[in-house]
């Protein structure tokens, strides 16, 4: 018992805990497998390009606080300099005993030696919130930004940047001039990716291919929980769905291609810090709002005001409060934000130990996140790999799809609910004009009330035997509309008469189907005729592999000035048209034949009973 429990929980951790342990693998193995800077240079010498996939330009590199100096300088050998770990934050570094503060310039120097003289190269850089301009060989071949500007610059140029460049060369200077006047923190955050442009073309149209894939895919799915909160007010989780949608999507927009610079061209470059922190203190109120309304904790309620009041403040002061201070408490707002996060996914593994629905693939979500979270905090992975998941935003993604699954699988189950409902509201009409018949019958005839009963028996027996949107034999079907013949006919005599017309047997449609529009027939169109009438009941192959199952007669017919008589707009026929939308977007037809009557009609897809 206690095994099974904890399996649980155990297992939705899986996914997300071999992710981790293969992403460390690669990056243990893509750092000794691929060079790196050392003591400022980066030997190339014995390394078949060709055959190597683009890398991050990381290591040691030269580092010349407080100025901007080309290759002349810097070869004059007149300036003093540290090896420094790059990519990383200059706040860490200290010179003469004092720590570097976060706003200033620098520049750092790697030299590259033994490399693949007149090949086609290329580099790219991850948006950086600090200006730069990247130096090859002496050439200017990317930048970001302008030098001095603030947090309020517009954000049209600090976007990624991916160039080629040649030269005939094997030794040659890499120099990268970063000035930061915008964020409480400096330095070289991201790497410089670097390789043969065949393969640097492919990694940054990966990049590409993700990004529009991904924020296509969630805004599609965002209109389409709207649309369907629009619609059905009740469903809660579409809204939650939606506004976690949005957050996903915003993480979108500010990782990879940051295509939100293209979109807002004039947004300050602190924007993306807003976006980073904003999405981050957001997804988690959607996320335990999304929680407790599916698990309907009774604590929720007052859990997600709480989380609400908190989130509101905390986008307050990031929106408007100083950004120096906002990024200078980047550390604290994580923080707490892993302490929530962790306690939404104890509270779901509660769940998942209870056997919850949903409440598994919900932790393995969740799980990813607090999982690649703590893998940021703790391990620096330069790997492509790493490069791409992360610009995915993997972990939120998965975690949205999750919501979605939980969410179709809820509709799913109040659909299966919802149909098992009508159908019992079709059964107590049958159910009370049979039981008035053959008590009836018994005081006179008490051999023929027992063969009703055994009809009526054998009738009950088959509805309750399929559950939700089981499909029945035709067969079946018609004994059910035989049983309830049988017992009319035991009322009304010779005055009502059957007729079966079956061209196509081996099909299966839903059950109590039929047997509600011969009652309906019964009851409206030849009860009102003093003579009677006659009921055929038919089934026929008609085009694009469809069946045509109606019900004639040749009674009173329908009311000319409406069309449809209101009372032949029953419980039963609304039932069976519900029914019949659901399963297969269609409704029941009504005619009034030439010889007067009414004739009644459902189409649905030609589909034989498995053997």
């Amino acid at each position: 018992m206690h095994q099974a429990k904890a399996g649980r929980i155990i297992l939705p951790l899986l996914p997300a805990i071999v992710t981790i342990v293969i992403l460390y693998i690669n990056a243990a193995v893509t750092y000794s497998s691929i060079p790196g800077i050392k003591g400022g240079v980066l030997d190339l010498s014995g390394i078949e390009m060709k055959n190597t996939a683009p890398f991050h330009l990381a290591g040691e590199w030269e580092f010349y606080w407080g100025k901007l100096m080309g290759d002349a300088e810097i070869e004059s050998g007149g300036e003093d300099f540290l090896l420094v770990e790059a990519p990383g934050i200059w706040n860490d570094l200290e010179i003469d005993g004092q720590s570097l503060p976060g706003f200033g310039q620098a520049t750092y120097r790697a030299r590259v030696t033994g490399a693949p003289a007149g090949e086609r190269m290329a580099v790219r850089i991850q948006n950086m919130a600090s200006a730069y301009r990247l130096f090859i060989d002496g050439n200017l071949i990317a930048s970001n930004g302008s030098f001095g500007d603030k947090a309020n610059a517009h954000v049209s140029q600090y976007r990624p940047q991916y160039a080629e460049f040649t030269t005939d060369k094997d030794s040659y200077n890499i120099i990268l001039q970063v000035t930061n006047d915008a964020y409480a923190v400096g330095g070289m955050w991201d790497p410089v990716m670097f390789g043969l442009a065949e393969s640097m073309a492919g990694v940054n149209g990966a990049v590409k291919i993700f990004d529009y894939v991904s924020i296509g895919s969630i805004i599609a799915m965002c209109l389409f929980f709207l649309i369907m909160f629009s619609v059905i007010r009740r469903e809660k989780e579409m809204l939650i769905l939606c506004g976690m949608g949005l957050v996903v999507l915003l993480r979108l927009l500010e990782s990879g291609d940051a295509i939100v610079a293209y979109i807002l061209p004039d947004m300050p470059i602190a924007g993306f810090g807003w976006i980073d922190y904003l999405t981050g203190a957001w997804v988690q109120f959607f996320l335990l709002c999304f929680v407790y309304t599916v698990y309907a904790s009774p604590a929720g309620k007052r859990l997600s005001r709480a989380l609400l009041i908190y989130t509101v403040c905390l986008s307050v002061f990031i929106l408007l409060g100083p950004f120096e201070i906002v990024a200078g408490s980047y550390m604290i707002m994580n923080f707490i934000q892993l302490v929530i996060l962790a306690a939404i996914v104890v509270y779901t593994a509660r769940m998942a130990m209870k056997g919850r629905a949903g409440a598994r693939g919900l932790l393995a979500a969740m799980s990813f996140i607090l999982f690649f979270t703590l893998y940021e905090f703790f391990v620096t992975d330069l790997s492509v790999v790493y490069f791409l998941i992360n610009g995915w935003a993997l972990d939120f993604t998965i975690l949205f799809l999750v919501q979605c699954a939980i969410v179709a699988r809820r509709y799913k189950e109040a659909r299966r609910l919802e149909l098992g409902l009508l159908k019992t509201q079709i059964r107590p009409h049958f159910v009370h004009n049979a039981l008035a018949t053959i008590i009836s019958i018994s005081r006179k005839d008490a051999e023929y009330a027992r063969e009703l009963l055994q009809d009526f028996s054998s009738y009950l027996r088959g509805c309750y035997d399929y559950e939700g949107d089981d499909l029945i034999p035709l067969e079946q079907e018609l004994d059910f509309v035989r049983a309830y013949a049988a017992l009319e006919q035991a009322r009304f005599g010779d005055k009502l008469r059957v007729e079966y017309r079956i061209e196509v047997e081996n099909i299966v449609l839903p059950p109590l189907i039929l047997q509600p529009l011969v009652e309906n027939t019964f009851v409206h169109g030849l009860r009102e005729k003093e003579e009677g009438g006659t009921v055929i009941v038919y089934a026929v192959r008609c085009k694009w592999n469809m069946v045509r199952i109606g019900v004639r007669d040749d009674g009173v017919g329908l009311n000319n000035n409406t069309g449809i008589a209101s009372e032949r707009r029953g419980i039963g026929i609304g039932n069976i048209n519900r029914r019949l939308a659901r399963l297969y977007q269609t409704q029941l037809h009504f005619l009034v034949p030439a010889g007067g009557g009414c004739e009644v009609y459902m189409e649905i897809p030609h589909k034989e009973v498995l053997p």
